[in-house]
Order: C-alpha cells, then structure tokens, then sequence
C-alpha cells in the first residue's frame, strides 16, 4: 500500500489543476458573456448611429433641395433682371434716337419756317414797295437817279406849276437831309393832302435803288448848287398826294424814314 503523504503529494496538484480549470472555465465564461454583451451594446450604439446618420441624410437631402431650389430662383430672377435691364437699355437708346431725330426734325421745321417766312414776307415787302414806287411814279413823276449819290426827283407837287421839280439826296457818306428845295421859287413850298397816297419808306428805296448806283452816270446836281447858292433848308413834314387831292393844301405826314 502506498503511504498517506504520497497520496497526498498526488492529490495536491490534481485539486490545483481542477482549480485552474475551474477558474479558466469560469473566466472563458465572462469573457464570452462580457463580448455578447459589448457586442449587443455595440450594435444597439452602431443602430441609433445609423438611425442617426440616416436622420442627418435626409436633412441633408432636404436642405440640398430646399438650396437647390432657392439656386434655381435666384438663376431665374437673375435672367428677368437682365432682361428688364436689356429693355430698359433698349427702350433708353430708342427714346434717344426718337429725341434726337424730333430735336432735328423741329430744326428742319423751324429752319423752313423761318425760310418760308423770310421769303414770305421778302415777298411782300417787295410787292408793297413795288406798288408805292408805282404809285409816286404814275402820280408824281417819281424818279431815281445815281451817281456820287442818290437823287430822288419828285414833280406834280405845285398845282399852279406841276413841272416844279422837288428832290431829295441821298450821299455816300449814308448821310443824307430831309430838305426840300424849289427849283423855281424859294419862298415856295405846296402840299396837298393824300388820304389814298401808300406811305413810301425811303429807307426801303434806299436799299433797293443804292444797288443801282453804278448803273447810272454821275450828273449834276444843279438842285444841289441852287439849294447852296439860295440856302433853302424846309423839313419835309407832308406827304405826296394823290389824284383827286391836288386842290385841298394841307400838311400829310405819309412819307417816312
């Protein structure tokens, strides 16, 4: 028989081998009760993180489509503000040219306008001047001389002697007296009234008859010497008369300057 301490010296290391197994098994145990366990929590976590993220996806999606679409307005206000501006700048450039060819057509107009009353009135002026000198003609044997001056030789003044000639001299110096001067008697001076005579504006006849000066030979002025030699100086205050008028003397203030 083997003794007691050999069996126990045998014994010893079985009851520590249990032990050992024992403490393994049991620790294998929590390790695969502790790993199911962080697995179940990971996966619970690794869940609500996809929830989450899935959650944060759809916002995301959302806000992209809400941006998308703001984009899209933005682009389409963008392309309606250009193109009011293009208008505008159009309609600006025609309301330009509108102007400009109004400011040339009222120039035109008003340059023909005044043209046509220039010529107008150029016209009437001439035929109003043209039916006086007519008149002095036919009535009182109105004539126009030229040379260093300007001669105007009026007769039909004196009733008792219609041969009596008056003038008026008009000089280079564009001086020029309103004197009458008889050719026959110096204490003389007949006017008869004209309530038909048209008013002759020498200044008129001036202008027209001065062209005509270098048409005409210098003459003598023997008025000119009478009037220095016998000093006759008599303002011209009336008028030549008309036909039906040459028995009534009075003074007409038809001629003017």
């Amino acid at each position: 028989m083997e003794s007691p301490i050999s069996i126990r010296d045998t014994e010893i290391p079985l009851q520590m081998q249990n032990i050992i197994d024992a403490s393994t098994a049991s620790y294998i145990k929590s390790l695969h009760s502790l790993r199911a366990t962080a697995q179940e929590t990971a996966r619970f976590q690794l869940d609500e993180v996809k929830a989450k993220l899935r959650e944060t996806e759809d916002d995301f999606v959302k806000a992209l489509a809400v941006k998308t679409r703001k984009e899209a307005k933005r682009m389409a206000l963008m392309d309606v503000v250009a193109s009011a501006k293009a208008r505008v700048e159009d309609l600006s450039a025609s309301i330009r040219d509108h102007r400009t060819k109004k400011q040339e057509y009222a120039a035109f107009i008003s340059l023909a306008l005044a043209a046509s009353k220039g010529k107008l009135n150029e016209s009437i002026e001439r035929k109003d001047e043209t039916q006086v000198i007519s008149w002095y003609n036919r009535v009182l044997g109105f004539q126009v001389k030229g040379g260093r001056g300007v001669k105007f030789t009026f007769k039909n003044i004196n009733i008792n002697n219609p041969d009596e000639e008056y003038f008026l001299l008009f000089h280079e110096t564009d001086t020029y007296s309103w004197n009458l001067v008889v050719t026959t008697d110096e204490h003389e001076e007949s006017a008869f009234n004209s309530a038909s005579a048209p008013v002759l504006s020498m200044s008129s006849v001036r202008r027209d008859f001065l062209g005509k000066e270098n048409e005409h030979q210098a003459e003598p002025t023997e008025g000119n010497k009478q009037f220095k030699k016998q000093n006759v100086h008599r303002r011209l205050k009336s008028s030549v008369l008309s036909p039906g008028s040459a028995s009534s003397v009075c003074q007409s203030p038809r001629l003017k300057v």
